[in-house]
């Protein structure tokens, strides 16, 4: 089982790990894929590692080496494109030796629920097995696909992308890709549907749920999630995450913060707003709540920040 990110994103990688361990009872080994840590990282990766009697194996990636295939604006942060976005596709080349199959996960990935079937199921001589995307048709008629999928959970065999040498095809369409369309909003997951097409072998939802945080205005549609409750694997797709703290009283974030807090993580914090849009966002989840003297609150810090220059984006 496979999982990446930058060293700020260990901790939600490794509450995604709790989860799976605590809905699972097969024997695995994780495999994170990270830029760095430091000692309090590997401290913590020990304990988890003894708590559940898990092995871990950690992978620097060289990301002065793999920028050069992920120039787009969306992933250009204070002058340095990141290249996290990058390492996913170097998890067969690693793992040839070890496994016949990879599970790679999201570490904005929550699991409820048993995932050995998923991860032994028959391919039929596919590539990978994955879960549509949400708008999977729409995006599927934009990259000219028969169908698209979302790149949050894929389930890999492992000899078989190494012998359709898709991880070359990867880096040599996104270079392309980076060089004629930089503004591209999903370059990695729309490149991996196009090498993939014809390859994917399509599961429910159920390995791949995907729930969307976000709160609406009164003046828009109410967003209308599956039931996560019924799933193995949800996908906190958007830029909500689980780790905001408005957002706890949601059943499935619960079962998030449930495994963070039976982790040695259970200590970071979560993100307190500090946007425009959090503060929002906050606004909403306690409308939702019928919490309304918060609303209020949160309502008066949203309109003050519009004038005491307070950031507009993040949460």
């Amino acid at each position: 089982m496979a999982l990446t990110g930058t060293q700020n994103y260990i901790p939600w990688i490794s509450v995604t790990m709790a989860s799976i361990m605590e809905h699972n009872s097969s024997p695995f080994a994780f495999h994170i894929l990270v830029d760095k840590t430091d000692e309090a990282d590997i401290e913590k990766l020990q304990k988890f590692s003894i708590q559940w009697n898990v092995p871990i194996t950690l992978y620097y990636m060289n990301d002065a080496n793999l920028s050069q295939y992920c120039r787009f604006e969306r992933y250009r942060i204070n002058g340095k494109y990141v290249a996290a976005l990058m390492y996913r596709f170097f998890i067969p080349e690693l793992l040839k030796d070890k496994a016949e199959r990879a599970l790679y996960l999201d570490g904005d990935v929550v699991c409820n629920g048993d995932i050995t079937s998923f991860m032994d199921i028959d391919l039929q001589q596919n590539i990978v097995a994955v879960s549509e995307d949400l708008k999977g048709q729409e995006y599927a008629a934009r990259m000219n696909v028969e169908r698209y999928f979302n790149s949050g959970v894929i389930l890999v065999d492992i000899q078989q992308w190494l012998s359709n040498h898709i991880s070359k095809r990867i880096l040599d369409d996104l270079r392309i890709a980076a060089q004629k369309h930089p503004e591209m909003s999903c370059p990695d997951q729309d490149i991996l549907n196009v090498c993939l097409d014809g390859k994917d072998f399509f599961v429910p939802h159920t390995y791949n749920l995907p729930y969307r945080l976000v709160q609406p205005s009164v003046f828009k549609p109410k967003i209308v999630n599956e039931d996560a409750m019924q799933a193995s694997l949800i996908h906190f797709i958007g830029a909500i995450k689980p780790w905001t703290t408005y957002n706890q009283s949601v059943p499935i974030v619960k079962v998030w913060a449930h495994a963070k807090e039976n982790s040695p993580w259970r200590d970071v914090p979560i993100h307190e707003p500090g946007s425009q849009k959090a503060f929002h966002q906050a606004a909403r989840d306690a409308r939702r709540r019928h919490a309304y003297k918060e609303m209020v609150l949160w309502y008066f810090r949203f309109i003050k920040s519009k004038f005491d220059g307070t950031r507009k984006v993040g949460y």
